[in-house]
């Protein structure tokens, strides 16, 4: 009887194991949140106890389908945000770095105390004139394109002469006759420059004005100067406020051009000598936090971010060269 009975609790203290195991096991990953199906769980702790399994360790659980394919899911998707985040990281990093590539030292600080006065000349060195300075009508069809840079390098200005016009403000040399003024050669909105912005008179109505409504009815008498970029328009009549919105289409600039301020002496040569104060700041010259659009800072800003004009030691004072298009009043070379 007692040698019969031995198995028996032995396979009783087994099966009384593996249930114990079982149920540790169960606590155990439904606390890690892991589906199991529990019926075949301890099917299987039995089967193994009856057929002679070794209870040394417990029974492989069974997890369901779903949580098979969540898993794969939860991993593509912290793989795909590992991978994301990193990308993001790189991508800061590197704008960041462009930055301070593209960035001027001189960004902030002005390379000049105040505006310089600066002589126009030709390509070979020689003072412009007023008298070459040639002019546009109300019946002009075509102008050439005349910029000089002011007040630092690479920063261009539109120079015209418009017949039978007075325009009001500083800085326009007025003969009788005719105004002569120069206007900044970088829009406003976005920061194109000549040739993308250029004075179209009368007669000469680029063909971008066309397709946002202009006509020979409502381009007006003088012309404008008009930005291909983004049709943004402004009327050199007006001087300083010369932002133009009276078209078929607004323009997209919030400020008019800056105005340079001109002079001219009994030679009839012609200089630039400042911006007119109340003019806002070049594009692009805008500091932050601190900057103004108008103000007291303007003239440091607009000297900031580039290099000194050439200095000419023969006429003891800053030069500009005015470059003009092939129909202009002086060749170049």
């Amino acid at each position: 009887m007692e040698t019969s009975a031995l198995p028996y609790r032995q396979k009783e203290m087994g099966k009384k194991a593996w249930i114990v195991t079982w149920r540790k096991r169960i606590k155990k990953i439904k606390a890690e949140n892991e589906s199991v199906d529990d019926s075949s769980f301890k099917r299987e702790s039995i089967n193994a106890c009856r057929f002679g399994y070794s209870t040394s360790s417990p029974p492989v659980k069974h997890l369901s389908l779903a949580r098979i394919e969540k898993d794969g899911v939860d991993k593509e998707r912290r793989s795909f945000i590992k991978g994301a985040s990193v990308s993001l990281a790189a991508l800061l990093l590197g704008i960041a770095s462009a930055e301070r590539f593209f960035t001027p030292k001189s960004r902030n600080s002005a390379v000049m105390s105040s505006y310089p006065k600066a002589i126009l000349v030709d390509a070979r060195g020689n003072p412009i004139t007023l008298a070459q300075i040639p002019s546009a009508t109300t019946s002009s069809a075509s102008y050439p394109i005349m910029s000089f840079n002011y007040p630092l390098q690479d920063e261009p200005n539109i120079l015209l002469r418009l017949h039978g016009i007075k325009i009001p403000g500083p800085g326009v040399i007025y003969d009788g006759r005719d105004s002569i003024i120069a206007l900044s050669g970088i829009c406003q909105h976005l920061g194109c420059t000549v040739p993308l912005l250029d004075y179209h008179p009368h007669g000469s109505i680029p063909f971008e004005a066309e397709l946002i409504g202009y006509t020979g009815t409502n381009w007006p008498e003088y012309g404008l100067l008009f930005c291909k970029c983004h049709g943004s328009q402004y009327d050199p009549t007006k001087g300083k406020d010369n932002l133009y919105n009276s078209g078929p289409a607004p323009s997209p600039a919030n400020h008019s051009l800056p105005v340079i301020l001109l002079e001219t002496d009994s030679n009839g040569f012609v200089y630039a000598n400042g911006i007119n104060p109340e003019s806002a700041v070049i594009r692009g010259h805008l500091w932050q936090p601190d900057g103004e659009v108008h103000g007291s800072l303007v003239e440091s800003e607009n000297l900031s971010g580039g290099t000194e004009l050439p200095f000419d030691s023969e006429l003891n004072m800053y030069k500009t060269i005015v470059t003009s298009s092939s129909n202009g009043p002086w060749p170049e070379g």
